[in-house]
């Protein structure tokens, strides 16, 4: 992979400001009114709720209190909404060096926006105080009532610069919150950062500093002619499998990183019947391959390189299996489960680190549990795949096409959905399918714990279970699966999922010693899935717990967080199911890779979750 720079700079041509945080001091105003509400509705606000509060919309923080409390999300924002702007119109201060820096851009002639998650109303009172310490107004201002979407999502930053008729990549965001700095990323801003409250790193195209009196006119100027080069998130690409006389289109635009919006995208080399198109789109299809053995899977090379606004350039070899148009149908798919531990984020550029583990895992599918919302479609995007989201917690990602949904669509944080995915066709058209389900179930009260901290016996433990509510969540979705499992010979079915449940398959006598001297224990959930015919991919793949634990819980938590320094238990609550004669285990692993600091210290980790994810290769017959 190469890059290279334009020697033309680009100037500044507008400044785009956070308010909340940023340009007056409402972070914490916020935080305290989220965290008196919390505390009405039974929930104490920690470090780790900073993602979901920090920099996020009302609707969004009352929907997270919602799903933890089961009161209504519409009284909570609108009790938000009254609270804060109540707090915002008696404490407006402005943060140390904002109206100087504001001033200084107003006396240069450069363009200004207010770009804010919160409502109107409070914009424009927070607009009014600074007014009366002398701030002469902004240019124009985005608010949460203006874009459809609003932060982390790019819609507002994007919004304010058509407004000003200016390009992205010659504008600087001023933000205060990891949220507010993927919005302006994304957007194609380079980024000052100043943080508030919640800790930002510097990365290219990202200035971090710790006050607003470090920053002058000169050094945003700076940032834009700095501007680095684009690159893309891996040096070569593997696309799913085409096949010769049919269609086939891929997609590598969000691979792209630290690039100057626009970005276009050309072909430097490939096949004749592959056309790159200047949004990132490769498509085309391909020609009958040559030779005698049509059986063959030949691969497509092309060279297709990103050009910014700033003229540099990236470079990506992407390969295109082509198989025949009679070839066999594909033959072997690899599925993962992984819970994204709220959607990533107590872990730095938790979006690009869940890319690189999902593209050297090479997998097909995955089921993707606490996706926060925006992992999936923010994941598809990237990598150019398919998903079905559901509810604000569950999703299936699929390198290959979904072609049905399955389940409640506004499932809750637990439960379950399921997708039907195309994974290639016969010779003669009849499709090769499958149908993966994805599950999360309570985590409370947690079956380990209740053995090794509590000493609980065998059949107390089965008590306890039925209590969690997870026996009667896992009825439930077999029931909803049943229609699926009584087909599975006929296209195969996976369910995965984060079950917060451990396995009568790993608790044995013989395997007593590694869970505090308890077993055998026959835990329900486990043996519930097992007679509605699924088989447990990890254990077939290894028959003996005690030589393959396959511990999934949990790769951050080598001690309880209690404080107390006992040992976390060790567990694999993390399941790769299977129904159906045509897969067969060809091997399965659980997968937590690079650095991994334990909890507290993650932020840094190159394993974005607090669990392993489970990868399992069948044979699709």
């Amino acid at each position: 992979m190469t890059s290279s720079y334009s020697p033309a700079p680009t100037p500044l041509q507008a400044v785009l400001f956070d308010m909340d945080g940023t340009l007056v001091d409402t972070e914490q105003l916020w935080w305290d009114t989220v965290a008196e509400a919390a505390e009405r509705l039974g929930h104490v606000l920690v470090e780790a709720d900073q993602p979901d509060v920090l920099g996020r919309p009302v609707e969004h923080t009352a929907g997270v209190l919602a799903a933890r409390s089961g009161a209504p999300a519409e009284a909570i924002a609108a009790e938000l909404h009254r609270a804060f702007a109540d707090r915002v119109r008696t404490r407006v201060v402005p943060r140390p060096g904002a109206l100087a820096l504001l001033g200084a851009l107003r006396a240069e002639g450069v363009p200004t926006a207010l770009v804010t998650a919160s409502p109107r109303e409070v914009a424009e009172t927070v607009v009014a105080a600074l007014a009366e310490a002398g701030h002469g107004g902004f240019t124009v201002t985005v608010t949460a009532d203006d874009t459809a979407l609003t932060k982390p999502n790019p819609d507002p930053y994007l919004a304010a610069c058509r407004a000003l008729r200016v390009p992205p990549a010659a504008c600087v965001a001023v933000e205060d919150t990891p949220t507010g700095v993927a919005s302006a990323e994304a957007a194609g801003c380079q980024v000052l950062a100043v943080p508030s409250v919640a800790r930002i790193d510097p990365a290219p195209g990202r200035t971090v500093l710790d006050s607003l009196e470090q920053a002058t006119p000169d050094r945003l100027r700076a940032l834009v002619a700095d501007a680095p080069a684009p690159r893309f998130l891996v040096p070569e690409l593997t696309t799913r499998r085409a096949r010769a006389g049919r269609p086939f289109t891929a997609r590598v635009a969000g691979l792209v990183r630290g690039a100057a919006r626009p970005v276009t995208f050309a072909a430097a080399g490939g096949p004749d019947w592959l056309t790159v198109h200047a949004d990132g789109t490769l498509g085309g299809t391909p020609s009958p391959l040559p030779g005698p053995n049509t059986a063959d899977v030949t691969v497509a090379v092309a060279e297709v390189i990103a050009v910014d606004a700033h003229g540099a350039t990236a470079r990506l070899t992407v390969r295109i299996p082509v198989a025949a148009a009679d070839a066999p149908a594909l033959d072997r798919v690899r599925v993962m489960s992984w819970n994204l531990w709220l959607g990533g984020s107590p872990v730095d550029d938790h979006r690009d680190k869940q890319l690189a583990v999902l593209l050297a895992a090479d997998v097909d599918v995955v089921g993707l549990q606490e996706t926060a919302v925006h992992a999936a479609p923010e994941l598809a995007d990237a990598l150019g795949w398919f998903h079905h989201s559901a509810g604000e917690n569950l999703a299936v990602l699929s390198r290959h096409p979904v072609v049905d949904t399955l389940g409640d669509p506004g499932v809750g944080f637990y439960g379950a959905a399921g997708a039907r995915i195309r994974f290639d066709e016969h010779p003669d058209g009849a499709p090769h399918e499958l149908v993966l389900w994805t599950a999360h179930l309570n985590h409370t009260p947690y079956g380990p714990y209740d053995a090794c901290f509590g000493g609980l016996s065998a059949p107390e433990l089965a008590a306890r279970e039925e209590e969690s509510g997870r026996v009667g969540e896992i009825d439930g979705i077999l029931a909803g699966m049943a229609p699926d499992l009584a087909a599975a010979d006929r296209t195969p079915v996976l369910l995965v999922g984060d079950f917060n449940a451990p396995s009568h398959l790993d608790w044995t006598a013989a395997a007593a010693p590694l869970h505090g001297g308890h077993g055998p224990v026959d835990w329900p959930v486990s043996r519930a899935v097992e007679r509605a015919g699924l088989r447990d991919s990890y254990r077939q793949a290894h028959p003996d717990p005690v030589a393959a634990p396959g511990t999934t819980w949990s790769p951050v938590h080598p001690r309880h967080e209690d404080g107390s320094g006992r040992p976390e238990p060790q567990d694999r609550i993390d399941f790769v199911l299977h129904a159906g004669e045509r897969l067969t285990v060809l091997d399965s692993t659980t997968l937590a890779t690079g650095r991994i600091a334990p909890w507290p210290d993650v932020a840094a980790n190159d394993w974005p979750s607090d669990h392993a994810a489970v990868l399992t290769t069948f044979r699709f017959a």
